[in-house]
């Protein structure tokens, strides 16, 4: 199984579709309410904001990373403390991945309901999404990847069509004041919101199936690229249809802005596309996080086979969703605990691991030529 991952490659269109999918996944969730949540009115400076911090943390990533090409962020842990901070690190992603995707899971299961499942119990709706997670576990990273490259662009030109359709409801009144609720707001509590780039962290466990740093550098900032200019487009298309403090009160903001689209007899309900868009998005999002669970575990513990644990980590995440009562306390989790602070795993412990890295390595040199 290890000559056989080690054997996969991707390019960086493969890689950068992956990332990309997985973090404007919250732009289906909730991330425009969450934004106007933050600042009010400002809430499209806040993207604004929050990318420039994270394109200055993968920067600060990306330069420290170039001394390990092709090591992923468990090879470096080992590298620096051996097999004790190996498996540390690798516990600490892996109670951040089972956290974040069985709440994801949740809010999925819930969205299905209410959309379209009214009368179905959580459990069965929930039990859909689990078995599209086992399929993609054990297709594999490959598989994923090339499915993501076909669909990501789909999901992207879907979501587009949805903002343009709405624009005969825009109101460029909603937008003042352009502070919104303060600079405070803005550059205070906007700060934690960088978090929504959290799943750049997957990028730090693919690198060796891409290679080279070059390819890593632009599969980063290409994904939070694209990802923040979706985020823009959807955060202000929002703001500009739902005035502040309507708009915090949203439920799925891109699915009330599909319902309002309607041109002529024969373009109506065009909200059919965005479940089209919703279901593809959670499906790729909850394999491929799924994925990197099994496949963390199995390299963090020097395991040598990964589909062996499918099945027990399904049933562990099936069982953590439904720990929350209501879509209300999971929405809550994530949007107040999960999205606040997971910016501290996603981009300062990998920071705090390259530093310490490269100063190991220099270290290591200097006593090789001492010896030598």
């Amino acid at each position: 199984m290890a000559m056989a991952e080690n054997k996969i490659k991707f390019g960086k269109w493969e890689a950068s579709a992956l990332i990309i999918t997985l973090i404007i996944t919250q732009l289906i969730l909730g991330f425009p309410r969450l934004m106007v949540e933050t600042a009010g009115t400002a809430g499209w400076i806040v993207v604004l904001y929050v990318t420039i911090l994270a394109l200055l943390a993968f920067f600060i990533i990306e330069k420290l990373y170039s001394s390990f090409k092709g090591k992923d962020l468990l090879d470096i842990s080992e590298r620096i403390g051996g097999s004790i901070l190996r498996i540390l690190v690798g516990i600490i992603f892996l109670a951040y991945f089972i956290f974040i995707i069985s709440i994801v899971l949740r809010s999925f299961a819930e969205n299905m309901k209410v959309i379209t499942l009214q009368q179905s119990p959580i459990s069965y709706v929930t039990m859909f999404f689990i078995i599209g997670m086992i399929a993609g576990a054990y297709a594999g990273i490959e598989a994923l990847v090339r499915f993501c490259a076909i669909v990501m662009p789909i999901i992207l030109a879907g979501l587009l069509l949805i903002f343009i359709a709405v624009s005969p409801h825009f109101n460029f009144e909603n937008i003042f004041p352009i502070l919104g609720t303060g600079p405070i707001d803005i550059f205070g509590k906007g700060f934690l919101r960088v978090s929504v780039f959290s799943a750049i962290s997957l990028l730090f466990f693919i690198t060796p199936f891409i290679k080279t740093h070059k390819s890593f550098r632009t599969v980063g900032y290409v994904s939070i690229g694209v990802s923040a200019a979706f985020f823009f487009v959807g955060t202000f298309a929002y703001l500009l249809v739902y005035p502040f403090p309507i708009g915090v009160e949203g439920f799925l903001p891109v699915y009330q802005l599909s319902r309002l689209v309607e041109y002529g007899r024969f373009f109506q309900r065009i909200e059919s596309v965005f479940v089209l868009i919703w279901a593809a998005s959670a499906l790729i999002y909850l394999s491929s996080v799924f994925y990197f669970i099994v496949y963390v575990f199995k390299k963090t513990f020097k395991l040598e086979y990964y589909k062996p644990l499918i099945l027990p980590f399904a049933i562990l995440i099936f069982n953590i969703s439904l720990i929350p009562p209501n879509l209300v306390t999971a929405v809550e989790l994530e949007s107040k605990y999960i999205r606040t602070y997971v910016w501290i795993i996603s981009f300062v412990i990998p920071i705090v691991i390259l530093v310490t890295a490269k100063y190991f390595k220099r270290g290591t040199n200097k006593e090789e030529k001492k010896n030598a």
